[in-house]
């Protein structure tokens, strides 16, 4: 039992040294820590004096705001996962939200000619504030801190950046982020 042990322990060692030698220059890869933390990268060639089983990472196209490599040793390894290829380099930049693009949809049919309607009341400026703040309050109740917040929206941005899908509901909560904050400042003034 014990040489069981020692051999799957050595077996795990092995197999996360021979996917991180797989990985090429210009390759993006997820490394995996045993710790369970990762980290993502392009690989590129390791710099003097590092360690010859080890792999080097470039961070720039990653993470905002972070320039550098990190070169992790294979014994440091739990796994290596690799990543689809950016069509273009490109940097993070979180001021820009990403462009999805939506399904082609057909050609609507020309639109009916219709009798104009009489024109509505226009309500006095207190009750759009009103009314912004009562859905600003109805948003901040269906998106309760602490599980929504601003870290969570920036969160939401990066999965969208590395073009995964939000869920609905963090679409949502993406969507109605401003009304989000007006709402949060709205209840702590209670």
């Amino acid at each position: 039992m014990k040489n069981l042990t020692l051999a799957l322990g050595l077996l795990s060692v092995l197999a996360a040294g021979v996917a991180a030698q797989d990985a090429a220059p210009g390759d993006r890869i997820e490394i995996t820590f045993p710790n369970g933390g990762s980290v993502m990268g392009t690989v590129i060639a390791p710099p003097k004096g590092a360690p010859a089983a080890s792999v080097t990472l470039d961070l720039a196209s990653e993470y905002p705001g972070l320039r550098g490599t990190i070169t992790v040793p294979n014994r440091d390894i739990q796994s290596v996962r690799k990543l689809r290829i950016l069509k273009e380099a490109r940097m993070c930049d979180l001021t820009n939200p990403p462009i999805v693009q939506e399904p082609v949809k057909p050609a609507a049919p020309p639109p009916v000619v219709a009798t104009p309607e009489p024109p509505k009341p226009v309500s006095p400026p207190d009750d759009k504030a009103a009314e912004e703040l009562r859905k600003a309050r109805e948003m901040y109740a269906r998106f309760p801190s602490p599980d929504w917040s601003p870290e969570r929206y920036t969160m939401i941005r990066v999965k969208q950046y590395r073009g995964q899908l939000p869920t609905p509901m963090e679409r949502e909560f993406a969507q109605g982020f401003e009304l989000w904050v007006k709402g949060r400042d709205a209840a702590g003034k209670k």
